[in-house]
């Protein structure tokens, strides 16, 4: 699945943008597309809260403000594709910077041509990327289709009810693997803390060995069998 959200505060460009983004989408990608639009930055810093999956940003840096958001979005997600939309009177100075590392721009006026040629362009960057950064990547086959979760993200997986749970800050995914099989794919900073659970050392805040349990970041805790205490001992 391929994750990208548009900012925009101008109505036509706005669904001028969702039609050509589908169109790229559909003739580019046989992946299914998660696409949010919003017209208020705002919107943007609401549904960015969470730190969903995202690939694709299209964003508008004329408004005041959205220098900074960009900043912020490009250190959470290093490895996303950015299309920015600008004015004419804007100095490419203010924009064109190592924190941002835009892929592409747009100037205003934009006309459908030009950006059904960026857009075009963006996807296809996207698409020849080594399995879209499968190196930093875990590749999932969901209902959704194929997901790519940035290991980064990642806190720990478990087992249940037939299925493995992959735990991001605050939702999760679901898909079918076995635990071992999980196990020899991740890298070696993930370990085995349970029969039913694997964490991420890198989101560990905290050992507790007298009560079985391990804490992470933003509080969440997962438990710690005996058999695997030892493992775990130089970071309580």
């Amino acid at each position: 699945m391929v994750s990208m959200i548009v900012y925009d505060p101008q109505a036509e460009e706005l669904e001028l943008m969702k039609k050509l983004i589908r169109q790229a989408a559909a003739m580019l990608t046989e992946e299914k597309w998660n696409m949010e639009f919003f017209a208020k930055r705002e919107q943007v810093a609401a549904f960015l809260r969470d730190r969903p999956l995202l690939d694709l940003v299209c964003y508008d840096v004329a408004p005041k403000g959205s220098i900074d958001d960009l900043e912020r979005i490009r250190k959470d997600y290093q490895k996303m594709k950015l299309l920015l939309i600008a004015d004419p009177t804007m100095s490419p100075m203010e924009y064109i910077r190592p924190a941002i590392l835009a892929s592409s721009l747009l100037i205003r006026p934009i006309s459908p041509a030009q950006a059904r040629e960026q857009l075009m362009e963006l996807v296809e960057q996207f698409c020849s990327q080594p399995s879209h950064g499968q190196e930093e990547s875990l590749v999932i086959e969901t209902r959704e289709g194929r997901t790519y979760v940035p290991l980064a993200q990642i806190y720990y997986f478990e087992a249940r009810e037939k299925r493995i749970y992959v735990r991001l800050k605050k939702h999760e995914l679901a898909f079918y693997e076995t635990m071992e099989h999980l196990a020899e794919r991740l890298p070696g900073y993930f370990a085995r803390c349970h029969r039913s659970f694997i964490v991420s050392r890198q989101k560990i805040r905290k050992v507790m060995l007298s009560k079985s349990l391990i804490e992470l970041e933003q509080g969440i805790q997962v438990p710690l069998s005996r058999s695997y205490k030892p493992a775990f001992k130089e970071q309580e």
